[in-house]
């Protein structure tokens, strides 16, 4: 092979390895951008339960039964049970 062909098939792996760790930068932005919001929503999903036990204890302090509480968040009396034991019964583990 002469000097030219090692040339050229230098210049090619450069930039196929170039070309390579481009795409995993932007691979690492993507997953930065990702971990960004997600961080923000499971902020927003803690606001969130905080204000739905809010609601939820105070439906029950005005007397409104546990029962109809729990349907109407949608969720078994059970769990409801359960957050008003303060035990966690979200799968991520916010409560």
């Amino acid at each position: 092979m002469d000097k030219d062909r090692h040339i050229e098939l230098l210049q090619a792996s450069g930039a196929k390895v170039d070309g390579l760790q481009a795409e995993l930068q932007s691979i690492r932005d993507q997953e930065a951008a990702l971990q960004a919001q997600r961080v923000t929503k499971l902020k927003e999903l803690k606001e969130a339960r905080e204000e739905r036990f809010e609601r939820m204890t105070a439906a029950i302090e005005d007397r409104v039964p546990k029962a109809q509480v729990a349907r109407a968040l949608g969720m078994d009396r059970t769990n409801l049970y359960k957050l008003l034991d303060g035990k966690d019964v979200e799968p991520d583990g916010l409560g």
